[in-house]
């Protein structure tokens, strides 16, 4: 299942609720770890992935505190990054992505395909206002489309799971953002 909310509150709910016991689960912007604490005490394994300095040192001591969680501080739209990550888990139960809530869709989108497309989640639980604004009021027209699909948590359809197209989806991030110039910036 893919759940995608906005208010905070609300999308922490939901990734309590999704996370299973044992379950493995990849979360991208953590912050504070407050939606994280909601889980760990069943998850088998959390990662986290943050690229914010005000963060780091809290995620980096709340690591320190929980055995089944590794923080990995850097940019979700850099291969670098997922590389990292891949060293940790190669699957994940369940992907959380929020970056923040932020109306604009298409970064977050973007960040959730790539990294669903690696870790080929169960479930995925997603923020952003305007995704959830737009299934609100989207309606699909097209009868060439299933009305199921035979995963969950990710677009087996969507051709992600190749590693080489992977970088090269990765590499059109940088006509969007100088990843590079932000990772010196941390």
């Amino acid at each position: 299942m893919i759940s995608v909310a906005y208010e905070v509150g609300r999308y922490r709910r939901l990734l309590a609720e999704t996370v299973g016991n044992g379950d493995t689960v990849v979360e991208i912007g953590p912050h504070r770890a407050s939606s994280t604490d909601l889980y760990v005490g069943k998850a088998g394994k959390a990662v986290l992935v943050d690229k914010g300095a005000d963060a780091a040192g809290a995620l980096r001591e709340y690591a320190d505190r929980h055995r089944n969680v590794i923080f990995i501080c850097g940019d979700a739209r850099s291969f670098d990054t997922v590389a990292l990550a891949l060293q940790h888990a190669e699957s994940c139960d369940v992907l959380a992505v929020d970056l923040g809530g932020g109306r604009y869709p298409d970064t977050v989108f973007k960040v959730w395909a790539i990294w669903s497309g690696v870790f080929k989640p169960r479930d995925s639980v997603i923020r952003c206002r305007g995704l959830a604004e737009f299934l609100r009021r989207a309606q699909v027209r097209d009868d060439t489309l299933p009305e199921t699909f035979k995963d969950n948590g990710w677009l087996s359809e969507y051709g992600r799971a190749v590693p080489s197209k992977l970088k090269e989806q990765l590499d059109e991030f940088k006509n969007w953002v100088d990843v590079d110039k932000q990772q010196e910036d941390i």
